[in-house]
């Protein structure tokens, strides 16, 4: 699993954390899935640890993105 990570500049401070996840192998078509945060920089000057905290917590939510779903058409609402 591949993920690319990035960063700008928001409004009035604000930054946006982003992750972009590819989800396809070898033979599969182009998927991707991504996540992003904005944060305010004053989180992480007041905790340091929070920034390393973020990332984590987003590369575990794209752990869970990139698991496998089941491809029946019944599965895939539920059922």
């Amino acid at each position: 699993m591949l993920m690319r990570w990035h960063c700008k500049r928001l409004h009035d401070g604000w930054v946006m954390i982003a992750v972009d996840v590819c989800l396809t192998d070898d033979n599969s078509p182009e998927a991707m899935a991504g996540l992003r945060y904005a944060v305010h920089p004053f989180v992480f000057d007041e905790d340091p640890e929070a920034f390393w905290l973020t990332i984590s917590e987003m590369q575990q939510r794209a752990l869970a993105v990139a698991q496998p779903l089941p491809a029946s058409r019944a599965r895939a609402f539920g059922g």
